[in-house]
């Protein structure tokens, strides 16, 4: 059985619990950092292991993709691609994220001029199935 994580908004109004969540990635893509000001962290599971309680803000990002956010505080918590099995969490909303291991770099060839990845962990320019791993 796997683990079940609990997280929640900053406010409280929105809370979840997901099992089976996959190791975090680091996300540096544009539209990551258009949402938060810098690069997010995040991790997965199957649309189905997550239970949301409270209402959800889910705004489109692009045609394939939406992001989740608390309609009272504001805080972003969740990033789906409608043509994906799984949704993203984004673990600083988790309350605690023992367990999950951070594996990599994603979206590099996108990050933001202003700071370096100097971690030693794999980096990808996209995603790492895709095979484009750049160091």
């Amino acid at each position: 059985m796997s683990k079940t994580y609990t997280g929640s908004c900053l406010c409280g109004s929105v809370t979840f619990e997901a099992a089976g969540l996959s190791d975090i990635w680091y996300c540096h893509c544009k539209q990551c950092q258009k949402l938060t000001g810098l690069y997010i962290s995040a991790a997965g599971a199957p649309r189905e292991n997550i239970k949301i309680t409270g209402d959800v803000n889910w705004l489109p990002i692009s045609e394939m993709s939406e992001s989740g956010h608390c309609p009272k505080c504001g805080a972003y918590m969740f990033w789906s691609m409608h043509d994906r099995p799984n949704m993203s969490v984004l673990t600083g909303c988790l309350d605690d994220s023992s367990g999950l291991e951070v594996k990599g770099h994603i979206y590099v060839e996108e990050k933001a001029a202003h700071y370096e990845i100097t971690d030693g962990l794999p980096q990808f320019e996209g995603y790492p199935e895709q095979g484009t791993r750049s160091t």
